[in-house]
């Protein structure tokens, strides 16, 4: 980014509002400059003018400039490094069992917020449903359907910045899509293995769609299966 535009998102964060003349004063800019790089953020998403402030007697009224929540992006955050200290202490503090435990509680829990599986759903719908949910969490996931077999593809992995330190996150992420499926999925290709994505294997069920009833795609007790995986 811009050293200037990048300095403007800085003052705002600092002072939540200020005009063009105020922030043109503290950056040493003319107005007309600030005026220009404050339209490129504002194309880019990360300004708004929320309000304008009105100058005392019958000067012009000004437009006031603040970050959008998009702005957030652009600063530091600990987040990332919370994640792993947290994760770091677990270990410390837990038996392997116990972690694992708490593995599947999470992944049954975030598996609980995906809406419930239409009546009658086949298992290719189904799967479907579940990429759609993953894709909503950042995992750029799709379905490849193969005469034998249906493939989930995981594109982006959302830890990618602490799974060389925490691959107990992998299984996480395994025992999640169990959660979502009702089934052990097979993983087949694995980012962290030098894969270009993670990518999990379901069988078709033939014989299941041929007698055309329904397949079950929400049963948590399976998740205790993939402890094995």
């Amino acid at each position: 980014m811009h050293p200037t535009r990048k300095t403007i998102l800085e003052t705002l964060k600092r002072q939540r509002y200020a005009t063009v003349s105020e922030l043109a004063e503290q950056l040493a800019l003319a107005p007309v400059s600030v005026r220009h790089h404050i339209d490129l953020l504002i194309g880019d998403g990360l300004v708004s003018t929320p309000r304008v402030r009105r100058a005392p007697g019958a000067g012009r009224p000004q437009q006031v400039y603040a970050l959008t929540p998009e702005a957030d992006a652009y600063f530091p955050n600990q987040y990332q490094q919370l994640a792993s200290d947290s994760l770091e202490a677990l270990k410390q503090i837990l038996t392997p069992e116990q972690l694992q435990e708490t593995l599947r509680h999470l992944a049954r829990h975030a598996a609980a917020q995906m809406p419930a599986p239409r009546e009658g759903q086949d298992h290719e719908d189904a799967l479907a449903a579940v990429s759609a949910f993953l894709d909503e969490r950042g995992y750029m996931a799709e379905v490849e359907t193969g005469p034998d077999a249906l493939v989930l593809h995981t594109c982006h992995c959302p830890y990618s910045g602490l799974v060389a330190r925490h691959p107990e996150l992998c299984l996480l992420d395994l025992l999640f899509i169990g959660a979502l499926t009702g089934e052990a999925p097979e993983r087949v290709a694995h980012i962290p293995a030098g894969d270009a994505r993670c990518s999990y294997r379901f069988c078709t069920r033939k014989q299941s769609a041929q007698a055309q009833t329904p397949i079950p795609f929400a049963l948590p007790h399976l998740v205790e299966s993939l402890s094995h995986a």
